[in-house]
């Protein structure tokens, strides 16, 4: 008897440890209409193995067996057409066989590049390979990307074409970054296609040593969440019809992970000013959930990336860096390192301003950049409150604009303002 009473208590227990520990089932907005609506889809559009479910924090999951990597893309398309990004979840390989992107993922996480052979030689990752520090700088090398008229239906920025010039301007001043000119590619507009910015990421990829200094600034709008939760920038000649078209036709991660891991250079700074939003595709028909918004979530939603996003995917980083820099002081800082800048954290909008006629972050990281010799902690610690006040003095008190920095070393404070050779 007592036995028995015992496994009834047990039960009862776990019965409602389970049931706290799906607290978000309860809030989630996505009901079986929801999922119905996507199994639809699913079946008109030739996926017959796949099916959406639910996880355990009330997202839609895509479960069962797909042909190949296009069919998740589309699948992954059409459960955020239905419910929106924020609730569905990031396909893992737990929950779906894919052999093609698992072996891609494999491949990317150990720095080799994905969609060929592995490389014969992947670079030493080994720590006395990877605490050698650079000479004094040879030479520096520069991409600006500003991305505000489209090809297709996105809606336009309005101040993307001006940020990139504002960059460039900067970099190539004597009395600013000191770049030379012929080093430094300028892509605007229908200049800034996919295929001319792969193509200058690669050229600096073969041109910039281990004693060089190169310097990378998108400024654009992102794509929704992709498959792995990744956003990637928009081009000039990015295609949103089919819908899943979007991650196909950008700058994709494959494409900033293989540039900022195996190119040779040890002092790299990448300046990210995009960020998923709504409003982007408001003019895409299809494109968006019903209504122009995801469930329970207003229309002026954003997506950035994240610190532990950078850090783990795009550096290649199993851990975050602390972003601290050298101690302050006279003098240039003599750090090194790959930095990744983004104008927003998760889940946030990377906002323009009328009132400064840029982009905010790109607007006060300039400034900072111009008031502090080029030294990128200094000008990122100058411009990161004064965006948080901006966005909310100008765009509203309850919203949110974080600028995030994520390095792979500690000592990494460098000055892109630091004379070559």
């Amino acid at each position: 008897m007592r036995l028995a009473t015992l496994t009834l208590t047990v039960f009862l227990a776990l019965l409602v440890a389970e049931t706290k520990a799906q607290p978000a089932l309860t809030r989630s907005p996505v009901a079986p209409v929801h999922l119905a609506q996507i199994n639809q889809l699913f079946q008109t559009n030739g996926i017959r193995a796949g099916r959406a479910g639910i996880d355990r924090q009330g997202r839609v999951e895509l479960q069962g067996q797909f042909e190949n990597d296009r069919e998740v893309d589309l699948a992954f398309s059409l459960a955020q057409t239905v419910v929106g990004v924020r609730w569905v979840s990031p396909v893992t390989p737990e929950n779906i066989r894919v052999k093609a992107w698992e072996d891609c993922l494999g491949r990317l996480m150990a720095g080799e590049p994905c969609g060929g052979a592995p490389s014969a030689a992947p670079p030493s990752r080994g720590p006395a390979a990877g605490e050698v520090p650079p000479g004094p700088v040879a030479n520096k090398y520069g991409l600006v990307v500003g991305v505000g008229r489209f090809r297709g239906p996105i809606t336009p920025l309005q101040y993307a074409n001006k940020d990139a010039y504002d960059v460039y301007s900067y970099l190539i001043d004597p009395a600013g970054g000191n770049f030379k000119r012929e080093n430094v590619v300028l892509l605007r507009d229908e200049n800034a296609t996919r295929d001319n910015v792969v193509r200058a990421l690669g050229e600096i990829q073969r041109l910039a040593r281990e004693d060089d200094l190169v310097f990378v600034y998108f400024s654009s709008h992102g794509t929704p969440p992709d498959k792995f939760g990744g956003v990637h920038v928009v081009t000039h000649d990015s295609q949103v019809n089919p819908r899943e078209r979007i991650w196909e036709t950008s700058v994709n991660e494959a494409i900033l992970r293989d540039f900022v891991q195996n190119i040779r250079t040890k002092r790299l700074v990448v300046l990210m000013d995009a960020c998923y939003s709504n409003g982007a595709y408001q003019h895409v028909v299809g494109f968006l959930p019903p209504g122009g918004k995801s469930l329970e979530m207003a229309g002026d939603e954003g997506f950035g990336r994240s610190r532990r996003y950078m850090a783990q995917r795009l550096l290649g980083a199993k851990d975050l860096v602390v972003d601290e820099g050298s101690p302050r002081g006279a003098g240039a800082p003599t750090g090194w390192g790959k930095v990744l800048i983004s104008a927003s954290d998760a889940g946030e909008r990377s906002w323009e301003s009328d009132q400064l006629r840029n982009s905010v972050f790109t607007r006060y990281l300039v400034d900072g950049l111009r008031n502090n010799r080029g030294n990128v902690k200094e000008a990122f610690d100058y411009a990161k409150p004064l965006v948080r006040e901006q966005v909310k003095r100008e765009k509203g008190a309850d919203l949110e604009q974080n600028p995030q920095l994520t390095p792979n070393r500690r000592d990494w404070n460098m000055s892109i303002a630091i004379a070559s050779r």
